[in-house]
């Protein structure tokens, strides 16, 4: 992803306070690492594979996919003072489903289910260029300004417990967003942001229907546009990471949906002896992003409003790397889905991840969730994660 703002606003803050957090999972995000190395203005690379499979018993169907992916940071420059660190960061992400298997919003429809059971919603293989961007820092990494592709969703918003369903929940609800059309806009757009001691402010524009698989120049030229605006509190802390943010958005009326509001809060809050524990949740509410036309909506988001509040165990039972965690989950669904027959839906997921090796770790899971006829759903699932990644010191390739 790109580098403004929220994408390195953890490791950046951590540094600049002198803080060192001992637990595992004091990051869990997908793009952590990549996080860390710009704070530090490190080179890094990252490879990774996850294969995961899930079963609904009562509709006794399964789903399974696997992504694969590629996460580089070039340093250009590491500087400080009025002109800081310039990087480049790419993201490349290739996926599909597994042999003959449902894919997971064919899975949600046979169950009747009003979102996906896992943020992969891959048919067919794919390979999609996430994130190339530059970013600028300025007046001793207070201010960022990046320019490039981006994926909103894993730029605002930052929890080192949601928004990765490669490392924590599989649930759309919790991993991805099914209210807000911003989050997977993944198009060309920028970034900016200023960080107090205590306090954050990003915003960004993105391109709103971007379709391409790499830099799609003509869709950008369109003038249809998503805008964020995050306001974060995030307060110094030695024994863990609490966060508090609000972010407002607009997505311009494109193709055949209609104009989109809404306002996204979220918190994060980790407390007890080297962060053992953690609460956090998230809610979006929000108007329009409708359907022009009665075949439109299909294409639209199914989900009103909604969101979810949980809590997370690290290292249980003082099992070292391993991670037990569970969320409540709750979704209005729209007008739209609700004339198709869907109720609003309310659900839970559980997860224990076991991490034996730096480079592997495995995760069970299970998701109970209320589905279109009012009955018990209930998914079990299983995802294994393999991975890479190096980090190292660098001359920047731009004078200093």
């Amino acid at each position: 992803m790109m580098y403004c703002a929220s994408v390195v606003r953890f490791a950046r803050l951590l540094a600049l306070a002198g803080l060192t957090l001992s637990s595992p999972y004091a990051f869990a995000g997908r793009l952590d690492g990549a996080r860390e190395a710009t704070a530090l203005g490190k080179q890094f690379v990252d490879l990774s594979a996850v294969p995961a499979y899930q079963y609904a018993g009562r509709e006794k169907e399964d789903t399974g996919n696997y992504s694969l992916d590629a996460i580089s940071v070039l340093v250009f420059a590491d500087r400080e003072g009025s002109l800081g660190n310039t990087d480049l960061v790419l993201w490349v992400n290739s996926a599909d489903k597994l042999g003959g298997l449902n894919s997971a919003p064919e899975l949600a429809q046979d169950a009747g289910l009003l979102w996906d059971t896992t943020d992969n919603p891959s048919d067919s293989a794919s390979t999609t260029l996430l994130t190339l961007g530059i970013e600028q820092w300025f007046l001793n990494n207070r201010v960022t300004a990046a320019v490039g592709k981006y994926f909103p969703g894993q730029s605002f918003l930052i929890s080192a417990y949601t928004a990765d369903n490669s490392s924590t929940f599989t649930s759309k609800m919790i991993s991805g967003n099914p209210a807000a059309s911003f989050w997977e806009s993944i198009g060309i757009g920028a970034l900016a942001g200023y960080w107090g001691d205590e306090w954050l402010v990003q915003a960004g524009l993105v391109d709103a229907q971007a379709t391409a698989d790499g830099l799609d120049f003509s869709s950008f030229g369109k003038g249809k546009y998503a805008y964020m605006l995050e306001l974060a509190y995030e307060p110094r802390r030695s024994d863990g990471t609490s966060s508090l943010s609000a972010l407002v958005y607009l997505v311009d009326a494109h193709d055949d949906l209609k104009t989109e509001r809404g306002l996204v809060g979220q918190f994060t809050h980790e407390f007890g002896e080297q962060a053992a524990y953690a609460t956090f949740g998230r809610y979006t509410v929000k108007s329009g992003g409708t359907g022009k036309t009665a075949s439109a909506q299909d294409s639209a988001l199914p989900v009103e409003h909604g969101g979810f509040v949980g809590a997370a165990w690290n290292r249980p039972f003082n099992r070292e790397n391993q991670q037990l965690a569970a969320a409540v989950i709750y979704g209005q669904a729209s007008s739209f889905r609700k004339s198709q027959g869907f109720n609003n839906q309310y659900g839970a997921e559980l997860y224990w991840k076991f991490q034996p090796k730096r480079w592997f770790h495995v995760t069970p899971a299970v998701q109970f969730l209320r589905n279109r006829d009012d009955e018990l759903e209930t998914v079990l699932g299983l995802r294994a994660f393999f991975g890479f990644n190096k980090m190292w010191a660098g001359s920047g390739l731009l004078a200093q």
